[in-house]
């Protein structure tokens, strides 16, 4: 039954889409909200075998309960994330970015070969090739562990060396997605910050999103109950992921302010104002307030209920954040982008290919364990 409703949400999100692309006139809006579902699924499901190496290499035995799911959240998406990106690439980039079409700007500026349509296509082609090879590669890999027994230290050292490597390459990909959906959409704006403000906030909602799903694929369909301790670590990673993500949002802001340049500083104050205000106040509560004063009770970590409404509600919050990085640039807000038809639909579109991509993986490799095998030692 979930499998045909998913199938339904995402057939209607990508009629709805291309209906509209086809019915309207000035599209650049219609775009830039499939950038942000884009954005925001790619980050989700990326951070899956990122949360698993990150475990790997702290040792984290409670941790590693939960990797093999990650891996498939990130492997299963390939699909969907190369066919977006080239449906924006061949419908969507005259319209999203401003120097898709020649080589000087409004304002007389010679803009760089870098900026070229090739360029974006070949970039994130090549930075996206990397991360999923290498994360294939990972994930391969820790198939031949659960598989021998007793593990060996060769192969556990490989596979931490293998962790590390899918760290670096899921940096540079998400780099490439941060400079092109969030600086290069707004002319000669600028951050040496921005790129980790990015990954801490992927990292952030991924890991909340994967808390989400395992409660279905790893414990509803298994017939399985949550482990307390696994209930509380998981609790405590998105308490220290929150502070973090503050910790980024106020020093992404902070080294933009010094300069108080109107091109550097505008970008960000036209998120706080007008009619985005209650938007970027929604967002501050949902990414950090909310969840910082929830998860400091133990009560609530160690409820599977509770936690799943704060892991959604930092899922809001950092849709939100990525809504404001994009939308502003189009349109003053007046009539909010995600509350149409067409925006609805997007979002349920994203959510349902991500499911649907988590299914049939399972269907197709029915023997893949959901839950990581793990060395004693750990």
């Amino acid at each position: 039954m979930l499998f045909w409703i998913l199938l339904i949400l995402f057939l209607n999100g990508t009629i709805s889409f291309a209906y509209s692309v086809i019915n309207t006139a000035e599209t650049t809006t219609l775009w830039a909200m499939l950038s942000v579902t884009y954005i925001f699924f790619l980050g989700l499901t990326q951070t899956g075998i990122l949360f698993a190496a990150i475990m790997r290499m702290s040792k984290s035995s409670w941790g590693r309960h939960f990797s093999r799911l990650g891996e498939v959240l990130t492997l299963s998406f390939i699909p969907v994330a190369l066919i977006t990106l080239l449906i924006i690439y061949f419908g969507g980039v005259d319209h999203l970015f401003y120097w898709a079409s020649p080589h000087v700007d409004k304002g007389g500026h010679h803009l760089s070969p870098w900026l070229g349509k090739g360029p974006f296509l070949f970039r994130n082609l090549v930075a996206m090739g990397l991360f999923y090879g290498m994360s294939f590669i990972y994930f391969r890999a820790g198939r031949i562990e659960e598989n021998e027994t007793p593990v060996s230290d060769t192969l556990d050292k490989k596979l931490n060396v293998m962790s590390g490597f899918v760290m670096v390459f899921y940096v540079i990909a998400n780099t490439e997605i941060a400079w092109d959906f969030g600086m290069m959409i707004i002319p000669h704006w600028e951050s040496t910050i921005f790129p980790a403000y990015w990954w801490v906030g992927n990292l952030f909602a991924g890991s909340a999103f994967l808390y989400l799903i395992s409660l279905y694929f790893m414990y509803k369909e298994q017939g399985k109950v949550i482990d307390k301790e696994h209930l509380d670590q998981f609790g405590k990673l998105l308490l220290s992921f929150a502070l973090l993500w503050v910790y980024m949002f106020w020093s992404q802001h902070i080294v933009v302010w010094y300069s108080d340049l109107p091109n550097i500083t505008e970008p960000l104050f036209k998120i706080m104002k007008g009619n985005y205000t209650s938007m970027f106040v929604i967002m501050i509560l949902a990414a950090f307030i909310i969840p910082f004063f929830a998860l400091i009770y133990r009560s609530i970590k160690l409820s599977v209920p509770a936690l799943a409404t704060v892991a959604l509600i930092i899922c809001l919050g950092i849709w939100i954040n990525r809504y404001l990085m994009i939308i502003p640039v189009f349109t003053d807000g007046g009539a909010p982008l995600f509350a149409t038809w067409t925006g609805i639909s997007l979002i349920l579109a994203g959510l349902s290919s991500t499911l649907l991509s988590i299914i049939l993986f399972f269907r197709l490799y029915p023997n893949i364990k959901r839950v990581t095998s793990f060395r004693s030692d750990y």
